[in-house]
C-alpha cells in the first residue's frame, strides 16, 4: 500500500508539473480552446473535454497575468469552464444510463459517469459555496432532452447532478453484490436517524463491526511481527557472515538468501505470513469506503460537534457544515490517530526500528496531506479515526501479552525420525533395527552397546 500510494503521489506530481508545460506548447489562445470545449459539450465528449480544460485553465491564467485581469474575474472564468465540463460529464452519464435502460448496451455506465461528474465539481462547490460567485456564475450549454435549458448557474449544475445521482447511488451495489447504501441506512436507523447523533454513531458502529471481524487477523499480524523481531539477531549473524568487511556488501546473495530462508524454515516461520492478514483486510476497507461513498448524500443530514451548519471557520480554517462534506480539522485528527497507530505497530527488525518508524510516520503524513486535496465525506474520515483508535487499543493490549517462544521444529527432538530403510520397490518397510517406524533407535547416534562401554571403563582403569 505504501508503494502504491507513493507511486500515485509521484504520478500526480508529474502531472501537475507537466500540465502547464503542455499548455504552453499549445499555440491556441484561450478563446480558441474554449470554442473547442463548447463543441465537445455539444457532442458529449466527456473525456476529451477534460483534457482541453487543463490546457484552457493554464492558458487563461497566463493570459490573465499578462492582461492584468482581476482575481475575481479570473476565478469566474475558470469556474465557468469547470461547469461546462461537469455539464458534459453529467449529460454523458444520463445518455449512457438511458442506453442501458433501453437495452442498447449490456452494462450501465450511468452511475460511474455521474459520480465522476459529482467528484469533479465537488472541490469547486466547497471552495465557492459560501461566496456570491457560486450563485452568480453561469455557463451556456447545449440542451438535451434529459437536461433542457441553455443557461445554468453553478448551483443549478451541481444540484441537478446530485438529484440525478442520488437514486443511482442508492441502487448501485458495492462490488456488484453488497448493498452498501442499505447497510449504512440500517446502522443510521438503529438510533432513529437523529441528525446530531445517529450518523456519526453509525460510523462508530461500522468501525466496531469491521474491527471485530478482522481482530483475529490483526492479532496474528501483530504477534507475528513481535516473533520476527526476536529472530532478527540470528538473521544479523547470517548477514555478518556473508558481508564483505571492505565493501560492506553481501558477497554471495544467493547463499545469504538460502541460509536465511533455512533459518526461517528451522523455526517454522514464513516471512511473508505477516502480509496475508493485511491483504485480507483490504477488501473490508474498500467495501466500507464505497458503501459510505454511496451514502454521501444522506450524510449531509448528520452533524458532529463543530461539524454543523452554524460553524464557519476555526483559526481561518473552513469547517464542514455536515458529515457529507470534507472537514479539515477532522483530517488533522485523522493524521494524529494514524501516526499513533503506526508508532505502536511492531517492527520486524529492531536494528532498523527508527527507519521503519520514520517511513511509517512519513506515509501517514503523506496520506493525510493527500486527503486535504481529495474530497471525502467527514463521516468516512470519522470512521477511519475510530478504526485507528480501535487499532491502537488492540496494539496496546497485544503488547501486554507474552511473545510466543521461538522453537525449532526441524530438529530431532522436535519431531519423529522417519525410517529411511527402503524395500526392494523403493518404499520404506516401516521398521528400523527392530524398532517400529517413528521411534529412535538406540544406535542412532552410534553404537553404544553394554560390552563396548565395559571395555572403555577397563582401559581407563
Amino acid at each position: 500500500m505504501n508503494i502504491l500510494l507513493l507511486g500515485t503521489m509521484v504520478f500526480l506530481g508529474i502531472q501537475l508539473i507537466m500540465g502547464p508545460q503542455q499548455a504552453n506548447q499549445d499555440t491556441r489562445t484561450s478563446t480558441e480552446i474554449w470554442a473547442k470545449m463548447v463543441e465537445m459539450n455539444r457532442d458529449l465528449k466527456d473525456v476529451s473535454i477534460q483534457q482541453e480544460l487543463r490546457k484552457y485553465e493554464n492558458k487563461y491564467n497566463a493570459e490573465a497575468k499578462t492582461k492584468g485581469i482581476k482575481h475575481d474575474e479570473k476565478d469566474r472564468q475558470i469556474l465557468r469552464a469547470y461547469l461546462l465540463v461537469a455539464d458534459t460529464m453529467h449529460k454523458s452519464g444520463l445518455y449512457r444510463h438511458e442506453l442501458f435502460k433501453n437495452g442498447r448496451v449490456a452494462e450501465d455506465y450511468g452511475y460511474r459517469k455521474l459520480d465522476k461528474a459529482y467528484t469533479f465539481l465537488k472541490p469547486k462547490f466547497e471552495a465557492y459555496i459560501r461566496t456570491p460567485l457560486w450563485a452568480t456564475t453561469s455557463v451556456t450549454v447545449t440542451p438535451t432532452d434529459l437536461v433542457p435549458g441553455t443557461e445554468h448557474t453553478a448551483k443549478e449544475v451541481y444540484d441537478t447532478i446530485v438529484t440525478d445521482l442520488s437514486p443511482l447511488a442508492k441502487a448501485e451495489p458495492v462490488f456488484g453484490f453488497i448493498p452498501g447504501y442499505q447497510l449504512i441506512e440500517v446502522l443510521v436507523n438503529l438510533t432513529g436517524a437523529v441528525p446530531g447523533f445517529s450518523y456519526w454513531f453509525a460510523a462508530l458502529l461500522l468501525a466496531l463491526v469491521v474491527r471485530a471481524i478482522i481482530w483475529p487477523l490483526a492479532q496474528k499480524q501483530i504477534m507475528f511481527g513481535r516473533q520476527m523481531s526476536k529472530l532478527q539477531p540470528l538473521i544479523k549473524e547470517i548477514q555478518a557472515k556473508h558481508t564483505d568487511k571492505k565493501t560492506k556488501q553481501i558477497k554471495d546473495p544467493a547463499a545469504y538468501q538460502a541460509e536465511s530462508m533455512g533459518l526461517y524454515k528451522e523455526y517454522g516461520i514464513n516471512p511473508a505470513a505477516g502480509c496475508l492478514p493485511a491483504l485480507i483486510q483490504m477488501p473490508f476497507f474498500l467495501a466500507v469506503y464505497q458503501s459510505m461513498h454511496h451514502y454521501k448524500f444522506e450524510f449531509v443530514k448528520g452533524t458532529f460537534l463543530w461539524v454543523n451548519p452554524a460553524s464557519d471557520r476555526f483559526l481561518g480554517i473552513p469547517l464542514a457544515p455536515n458529515l457529507g462534506e470534507r472537514d479539515y480539522i477532522l483530517v488533522v485528527f485523522y493524521m494524529i490517530s494514524m501516526i499513533a497507530s503506526t508508532l505502536l505497530m511492531p517492527v520486524t527488525d529492531p536494528n532498523n526500528a527508527k527507519q521503519q518508524r520514520m517511513i511509517g510516520v512519513g506515509m501517514a503524513v503523506l496520506f493525510s496531506v493527500f486527503m486535504f486535496f481529495y474530497t471525502l465525506p467527514s463521516a468516512f474520515v470519522l470512521y477511519w479515526i475510530f478504526t485507528n483508535v480501535l487499532s491502537t487499543a488492540q496494539s496496546l493490549l497485544s503488547y501486554r501479552l507474552p511473545v510466543p517462544e521461538l522453537k525449532k521444529i526441524q530438529t530431532v527432538p522436535g519431531g519423529k525420525v522417519v525410517d529411511t530403510t527402503s524395500s526392494k520397490n523403493g518404499h520404506t518397510n516401516g521398521k528400523s533395527n527392530g524398532k517400529t517406524n517413528g521411534e529412535i533407535s538406540t544406535d542412532f547416534f552410534g553404537k553404544t552397546d553394554e560390552s563396548k562401554m565395559k571395555k572403555q571403563r577397563k582401559r581407563k582403569k
